[in-house]
């Protein structure tokens, strides 16, 4: 365990010292991507997701996510959940650490990247649910809008897509490591109101972005993949966001029935830009 933290405080501090280019949480440019629910957003930033529940596949899942700035564009989220199993096995899952580095954002081309490294420490949940080893994710996540389309596309220039790529490396040999892979497609409404042409939405209409999302693993060694397709709607407010999206299962070893995923997410930036919204190291972006 002293290796783990120490290898995260080595992470956070060069991370923090090197130079990154700033932007508000969520935007790049004309562009504001909302927080995705089944697969992590591409931004460094002070956010809480309490509650996430997941409904189906014969299970209930309660989940949080509640992520702090460091330095500014740089990170540290920590999340877990509650597992409530129809066959009998509950429990509370492994607690996640990751840091998070925003090395990129482009204003012009709407254009945000990070890099990113997850812990699930083993043996911190519920043995009836929870493996016993860490597990280690290093990965990569992006955001691109198409607001610089040309003006014969300009119905597609409110499209956005989102994605992460990693690699989840088990801390035992008797398991496989996968590669670990999602992401998302967005059409905003705002973007749509705001940057392209007025369609007369109402206040609550213009705040919605119907969004497909896809989170899937593909284990190295064997076996073929698994995952879910995420068809939804998000609102986004100025603090605060509703998600609720369907989780289809890819194939028949992802899971046989169709389940619902809800979550309430807060923007602490927003809520608190003077206290808790802010970076503990360096002043905000």
């Amino acid at each position: 365990m002293s290796h783990f933290f120490g290898r995260l405080c080595a992470l956070l501090i060069v991370a923090g010292l090197l130079p990154t280019s700033a932007a508000a949480h969520g935007v790049a440019g004309e562009r504001f991507f909302p927080a995705t629910i089944a697969t992590d957003d591409p931004f460094a930033a002070d956010e809480l997701a309490l509650p996430t529940i997941l409904l189906g596949n014969h299970q209930e899942s309660y989940e949080f996510e509640y992520s702090k700035s460091i330095f500014p564009q740089v990170s540290l989220s920590f999340g877990g959940g509650y597992v409530n199993a129809h066959s009998g096995a509950s429990g509370f899952e492994n607690l996640q650490i990751t840091p998070t580095w925003q090395f990129e954002t482009e204003e012009d081309g709407e254009f945000v990247a990070s890099l990113a490294v997850s812990f699930e420490i083993g043996g911190s949940g519920a043995a009836a649910v929870a493996d016993r080893f860490t597990t280690y994710t290093p990965k990569f996540l992006f955001g691109k809008g198409f607001g610089d389309l040309p003006e014969a596309m300009a119905l597609l220039r409110p499209l956005a897509v989102t994605g992460e790529v990693g690699y989840a490396i088990p801390g035992t040999s008797a398991q496989s490591g996968a590669i670990e892979w999602g992401g998302a497609i967005e059409y905003s409404l705002l973007y749509l109101q705001n940057n392209v042409r007025d369609q007369g939405f109402s206040q609550f209409a213009a705040r919605l972005t119907p969004l497909v999302e896809f989170s899937l693993s593909s284990p190295i060694r064997a076996g073929g993949t698994t995952g879910t397709i995420n068809p939804g709607l998000i609102w986004t407010g100025q603090y605060t966001q509703v998600a609720a999206e369907a989780v289809v299962p890819l194939n028949h070893a992802s899971g046989d029935s169709v389940g619902v995923m809800m979550q309430l997410h807060f923007y602490i930036d927003d809520i608190f830009p003077g206290s808790l919204g802010t970076p503990i190291f360096g002043d905000k972006p």
